[in-house]
Parts: C-alpha cells; sequence; structure tokens
C-alpha cells in the first residue's frame, strides 16, 4: 500500500518540536532530515534535538552527510528504526549498510538528481528502501526535476518489491506522476507547511497516494 511519509528539515531545535507535535497525531512515520554542510550545503539539528523532541511514532532519519557511519549507533541509541544514507557520501556504502543492520535497523540508499542510477546496482539486494531525490538535497521547497522519475522506473525494472521513497518537490501538482511511475512513498515536506491547516494539506497528498 502507497504511503505519505513526512519529513522535517530545519536547523531550528524549536521548530523540530513545534512540526512533529503537529505531525504525530496525523502520521504513521517521520523522517527527520540531517545535514551536516559538507555533504550538502546545509546544516540542520544534531542528535540530542532529535533525542529531544523524538515522536511517539516510528522515525525515519535521513543522513544527507559525509560520513554516515559515524551517525548511525547514535540515532540508533535514540530510537530511529530505519537510516537512509546517501551513495554519493565518502563511505563504503556496504560498510554503511552492514552497520546500520547490525543495530536491527532497515537500511535505505538515496540517490542525487545527477547521480547515474546504475551506481546503486551493487547494492540493490542489501538495502529494504531507495530514496530518489526529486531535487538536488539542502533546502525545501525546491521545484521537483522530472527526470529523476527515469530512476524511479530503473529501480522497479529491476527489483519489482523495492520499496522507492521520493523525496523533494513532492506536492498535489507532481504527486500523480509520481504514483504512476511506481513510487512506494511520497516523502513530503514543505508543502505540508506552506499553508495551514496541514491536516488539510496531509489529506491531500493522502488521497494522492491512494490514487484517489
Amino acid at each position: 500500500m502507497r504511503k505519505v511519509v513526512p519529513s522535517v528539515l530545519t536547523r531550528d531545535p524549536k521548530e523540530l518540536e513545534e512540526k512533529v507535535r503537529i505531525l504525530e497525531p496525523l502520521v504513521e512515520v517521520i523522517q527527520i532530515d540531517i545535514m551536516d554542510n559538507v555533504l550538502v550545503p546545509n546544516t540542520s539539528i544534531n542528535v540530542k534535538d532529535v533525542e529531544k523532541a523524538a515522536p511517539q511514532k516510528p522515525m525515519e532519519i535521513h543522513l544527507m552527510v559525509n560520513h554516515p557511519v559515524e551517525y548511525v549507533e547514535p540515532y540508533a541509541c535514540i530510537g530511529a528504526f530505519r537510516i537512509i544514507f546517501h551513495i554519493e557520501s565518502a563511505d563504503d556504502p556496504a560498510e554503511v549498510i552492514k552497520e546500520i543492520k547490525s543495530f536491527n535497523m532497515k537500511a535505505g540508499i538515496a540517490i542525487n538528481p545527477p547521480t547515474p542510477v546504475e551506481k546503486l546496482d551493487p547494492y540493490l539486494d542489501m538495502v529494504d528502501l531507495v530514496l530518489v531525490m526529486g531535487v538536488n538535497p539542502g533546502f525545501q521547497g525546491q521545484k521537483f526535476i522530472p527526470d529523476v522519475l527515469d530512476k524511479v522506473r530503473y529501480i522497479k525494472k529491476s527489483h519489482p518489491d523495492m520499496t522507492v521513497e521520493v523525496d523533494g518537490g513532492v506536492n498535489p501538482e507532481t504527486g500523480p506522476s509520481l504514483v504512476e511511475a511506481g513510487v512506494d512513498i511520497l516523502n513530503v515536506g514543505s508543502y505540508l507547511f506552506k499553508q495551514m491547516p496541514v491536516e488539510d494539506n496531509w489529506e491531500t497528498m493522502q488521497k494522492i497516494a491512494r490514487g484517489e
């Protein structure tokens, strides 16, 4: 069943907590974005901030960092059930996946728009999820890059049962094309909080995920 997962990207611990509390009653999973100003040109909250604001719902951590292996244990210790890291990071992807799974977490691998999708091939049998970035990562509110739909189709052709998530530029305008391409998880960030109430925006995306 196709799902919608909200993501929270911020460098403000207070904003993180406020958004998590708003989302908690609505959602099944919350994704929190972590950035190091190396892999992407932005910084975010840290593990202590996340621990303080930790949702009472399953928590997915999206590591947009250059050395994800260093982040795995700290986020495992505060209750993350899934960690997603980038193929573009400096660490050996196989080692990162091994580290994530050593803490009994689900492992996801993310890919940026400029990166050839074939780079994922050696790791598709090792991960539980692939996150395809719909924008160049680092900032919310960017325009969706339609070419990334070809990455979704490529992954689904070779691994039909792979869970594919798309993050970046996901909204009511782009949602239907994502559904048509075979995306399993619509990751929604800035659209949810663009205008209030959040509950109405959430329901709009849920309807798209259901194909209504």
